[in-house]
């Protein structure tokens, strides 16, 4: 015997309703998932911000001659930093003003216990070579006989240079505090 039309239409409500009520706990679970995604999007990226800056070199001659773009992880502290590696700082009293609260990007060429040797032919790091000569002593009006030294990089302290003959690095300004260290630098491009 077949339903009659009251009867079906009655099936027919219950199963709506049964088919909304199936539906509306799927949408409540892609709110939520999609809630929880952009939570973890928006806390990633705020994350990223706080920790990563973009460092870009400008200058027509750059000292780092292989890289113009650069990655600065300010979370890296200078017990992080081995000889070699970059490393972003703001110059403070390197004895030339329009340089003061600049970022630079330099090698960390001798870290804590490394002994420097400048000479006016080339710069020494434990006895190995790494800078050719004073080519900004003229330009600084000094003597390149006033930048000579032997000492020991001391604790606490980076000993900076450049990849260029002209870099203005630590061969003139002497010994950088990681107090003025922003981070580790990576080189983009």
């Amino acid at each position: 015997m077949r339903p009659s039309k009251a009867e079906q239409g009655a099936q027919g409500r219950l199963l709506g309703r049964r088919w909304r009520a199936g539906i509306r706990p799927l949408r409540w679970r892609w709110a939520v998932l999609a809630v929880v995604a952009l939570g973890v999007v928006l806390g990633l990226g705020a994350y990223g911000a706080i920790r990563y800056r973009l460092g870009i070199d400008l200058q027509a001659h750059r000292c780092l001659e292989s890289s113009r773009v650069f990655l600065i992880d300010t979370f890296t502290g200078p017990e992080e930093v081995i000889q070699g590696d970059l490393v972003a700082f703001r110059a403070q009293g390197l004895g030339v003003d329009a340089f003061e609260g600049r970022l630079f990007v330099k090698h960390a060429a001798g870290v804590p216990g490394d002994w420097v040797t400048v000479t006016p032919a080339e710069t020494a790091i434990n006895g190995m070579p790494m800078a050719q000569g004073l080519a900004l002593a003229p330009a600084l009006q000094r003597d390149p006989a006033s930048f000579i030294r032997h000492e020991r990089v001391p604790v606490e302290h980076f000993w900076m240079l450049g990849e260029t003959a002209d870099s203005f690095d630590s061969r003139y300004w002497g010994f950088l505090p990681v107090t003025q260290m922003v981070g580790k630098a990576y080189a983009l491009f």
